[in-house]
């Protein structure tokens, strides 16, 4: 089985995907090393997705969920290329093993074209919390005191911004919208976190118990908003639940902590 170079479609359905995100302006960092030494904290399940693009064999996001014998169908996400519209569909990880394995089995010479997607990690249930030890019973998410509010609704959630994303311009790119209807950056302080700096460059917020970063609180209210951040912070990264202090009160919001190697940072 052969894997195409991903063409202008595919680019243009990752961009769609990402609410708009445009890939010339996406961060580019460097990949995460994996020596032997010891993490900051555990890592993250990473979740990798991929877009496969719909054409021969499959046509529509059914005709997957029919082979490998999906319960859900995939999601379907369009683009446009030189030579039309492009149909893609999108498939965890699993799903994209088993559907290589398929193929392999029944048209091993078949070419596909797919790009693999890195987003930040998110715990389906309660989130981990920023600058606390997950491995101590009393800091386990399940047990930590949450408002019930945030059980019932998700968003808008504000969330903290310590880097590229302080920028209006870019999640202008980022969500697809007008700069001028978007929520307001707004002054904020970071508990329980510092920032160090991964690859020489970039910004990495870690724990930092009884620290705090001066920052801005953004408010995200939408899950294709926040999957939007996600994709453009990869899967070096994973969304914590944090606190922070904005106008003078202290709230509960979410950040992206760095989810690499204590040899990867310094400062």
């Amino acid at each position: 089985m052969d894997y195409l170079e991903l063409d202008e479609s595919a680019m243009q359905a990752f961009q769609e995907l990402g609410g708009g995100i445009d890939l010339q302006h996406a961060s580019s960092k460097p990949a995460i090393l994996t020596p032997t030494t010891s993490r900051i904290h555990p890592r993250r399940r990473l979740e990798a997705q991929y877009l496969f693009r719909l054409e021969n064999l499959f046509l529509t996001p059914r005709d997957i969920a029919n082979a490998l014998g999906l319960l859900r169908v995939p999601q379907l996400v369009t683009g446009t290329a030189q030579d039309g519209e492009a149909s893609f569909c999108r498939l965890s990880q699993s799903s994209m093993s088993a559907l290589d394995s398929w193929i392999t089995r029944h048209h091993p010479n078949h070419q596909i074209t797919k790009i693999r997607i890195g987003l930040a990690h998110k715990d389906p249930g309660e989130l981990p919390f920023l600058g606390r030890d997950a491995t101590l019973p009393q800091h386990r998410p399940h047990l930590l005191a949450m408002p019930t509010s945030q059980h019932v609704l998700e968003y808008p959630v504000h969330y903290f911004f310590y880097g590229t994303l302080a920028d209006p311009a870019r999640l202008e790119r980022l969500f697809g919208v007008p700069a001028s209807k978007l929520p307001r950056l707004q002054a904020a302080i970071l508990l329980d976190g510092r920032i160090r700096t991964w690859g020489g460059k970039y910004r990495a917020l870690v724990d930092g118990p009884g620290d705090m970063v001066n920052g801005f609180a953004y408010a995200i209210t939408t899950t294709d908003q926040e999957d939007a951040l996600r994709l453009y912070e990869g899967d070096n990264y994973e969304v914590v639940t944090a606190t922070m202090i904005v106008d003078g009160k202290e709230i509960t919001g979410r950040s992206f902590r760095f989810a690499g190697f204590e040899n990867e940072l310094t400062g």
